[in-house]
């Protein structure tokens, strides 16, 4: 399990924190989510991003489940013309879900960033997570 501090905001969605070596991590907990608590914990997540200049990220996918129409499209039209866009966001290293379906959504999504220069990567491990980011 990921257990980095401080904390910088959780909510029924998500948790945000700070890596030790300069990067944000989002872990998403298990169960349905409220479009609200979605969208404010990756508001918090480009909030984080801005104020520390970093531009990477650990994205824990592991326990999501299958993302919304309304947050698959709130991402793609909202947040990532943001955080990428006019922000510092760069570069993801995804920890995938174990849900097949989640997996799916996923993936579409990152394939769809990847149009917006996000550089991500899927990893099966923290490690490799943290590895990749060192490097870029």
């Amino acid at each position: 399990m990921l257990a980095f501090s401080p904390v910088y905001f959780e909510n029924a969605a998500g948790r945000v924190s700070e890596h030790p070596s300069g990067f944000a991590v989002v872990k998403w907990h298990k169960g349905v989510r409220r479009l609200e608590d979605f969208k404010e914990a990756l508001q918090h997540l480009d909030r984080l991003l801005r104020q520390r200049r970093w531009s990477k990220l650990i994205a824990d996918q592991r326990d999501l489940t299958p993302f919304t129409a309304e947050e698959r499209t709130w991402t793609l039209e909202e947040w990532l013309p943001l955080a990428v866009g006019n922000g510092p966001y760069r570069f993801a290293a995804v920890l995938l879900p174990s849900d097949v379906f989640a997996r799916l959504a996923s993936k579409s999504i990152m394939s769809e960033s990847q149009e917006k220069f996000l550089a991500y990567q899927f990893c099966e491990s923290e490690n490799e997570a943290v590895a990749w980011l060192l490097t870029q």
